[in-house]
Parts: C-alpha cells; sequence; structure tokens
C-alpha cells in the first residue's frame, strides 16, 4: 500500500535548515523530489531536510509553501530560527 498524501506538513526552519514532515515516498514526495531536487531524507529523524542559503528563507518559504497548496497540502510553521 503507497502512503498517503499528508493533509497538512509541519515545515520547520531551523535557519539554514528547513525540515518538513513527510512520508519518506509516495506520489506527491516523487513530484516534491522533482521541484526540490536537493532535498533528502533524514532516515535518523524520519524527516525530509532542505538546506538554504542565508537570504533567500522568503523565497524558499514562498516556493515551498506554493508546492504545497498545489498538492492540497497545508503548511503550519515552525521557526526554530
Amino acid at each position: 500500500m503507497s502512503p498517503v498524501t499528508p493533509k497538512t506538513v509541519t515545515l520547520t526552519k531551523r535557519c539554514e535548515l528547513h525540515t518538513m514532515d513527510l512520508p519518506r515516498e509516495g506520489a506527491l514526495i516523487d513530484a516534491f523530489r522533482q521541484v526540490f531536487p536537493t532535498a533528502f531524507y533524514n532516515d535518523e529523524a524520519a524527516e525530509w531536510h532542505m538546506v538554504w542559503k542565508r537570504g533567500t528563507y522568503a523565497e524558499s518559504n514562498a516556493q515551498l509553501e506554493s508546492f504545497f497548496s498545489d498538492h492540497g497540502v497545508e503548511v503550519v510553521h515552525v521557526n526554530k530560527c
């Protein structure tokens, strides 16, 4: 059975590291990896990680918001930066 697409994803901003509580596999993840090829799954943390350069946070958040909105997924932001 394939993973179910979440209705909500938590995006945690840790300054230059953004993390998302997404399943490891599935149709949403296939699309996610095409749009964000530098994202990687951290097995230990069981979440997706993306490294962003300082000064590009607003742009990165907008890209992530747009992607998830286009796929019917709500984003909850947690700022730990």
